[in-house]
């Protein structure tokens, strides 16, 4: 058995890695517990949680988890709208001929050299969350009764080529595109909602750089089966 820290960035996230990635990786004997950045605490005792306004805040919310010694550590956070302190974020940005997912790569490893614990595993999305919505544009139809809404999403996939290469941009990154076609599309419910209807499956499927990380996270346990055959 395996526990699994996951530091999310937001609500839509936390929806997500609770109801659709745990339940997964548990069958894989990897137990996962999810918390919502915090970035800033106030004088009640509480916290705002949800977003990203510095790289200060993720490092230190990462080092509490990372306190745990008995659990790996892994983050779901957006490659878009990364904080300008994010290590490694200025010179990647600036290195021409990049695909995406060499970005994502590249300040995966400088995220992992800062924080310098062989116990954490970082993980961007690319380019968000929502872009793996784009995974199953029927799903999106379906949800929202609409069926116009898959040939319009299935062309933005075919112009970028991926879900994941849809770009960065702040008019058009992926749910910008979603709630330009979907004005009543509300990310914290309807994100997480239809992604569980698309599967795991699909959405490693037509994002491979999901794909990888959703391969290593599975591969920290053991499927349960073989654990009760062992046992």
């Amino acid at each position: 058995m395996t526990r699994l820290l996951i530091l999310v960035e937001g609500q839509s996230e936390e929806v997500f890695a609770k109801r659709t990635l745990a339940p997964h990786l548990a069958a894989f004997g990897v137990y996962a517990s999810v918390t919502v950045l915090r970035t800033k605490r106030i004088m009640s005792g509480g916290a705002f949680r949800g977003g990203v306004t510095s790289y200060a805040k993720i490092r230190q919310n990462l080092l509490e988890l990372l306190g745990d010694r008995n659990a790996r550590v892994t983050t779901l956070l957006d490659f878009y709208g990364l904080p300008e302190d994010f290590p490694g974020r200025a010179a990647v940005l600036a290195t021409p001929g990049l695909t995406a997912h060499d970005k994502a790569i590249r300040l995966q490893q400088a995220f992992a050299d800062d924080i310098d614990q062989a116990r954490f595993m970082p993980f961007l999305a690319l380019h968000e969350f929502e872009a793996w919505l784009f995974s199953r544009p029927e799903a999106v139809a379906e949800h929202f009764g609409n069926p116009a809404l898959a040939a319009a999403l299935s062309a933005i996939v075919q112009q970028a080529g991926t879900p994941e290469e849809i770009n960065n941009d702040p008019a058009t990154h992926p749910s910008a595109r979603i709630e330009r076609l979907i004005p009543s599309f509300k990310k914290t419910s309807d994100g997480p909602t239809i992604l569980h209807k698309t599967t795991l499956t699909t959405v490693r499927t037509a994002c491979p750089h999901f794909g990888e990380w959703l391969t290593t996270l599975e591969g920290l346990g053991e499927p349960t089966e073989n654990l009760s055959a062992v046992a």
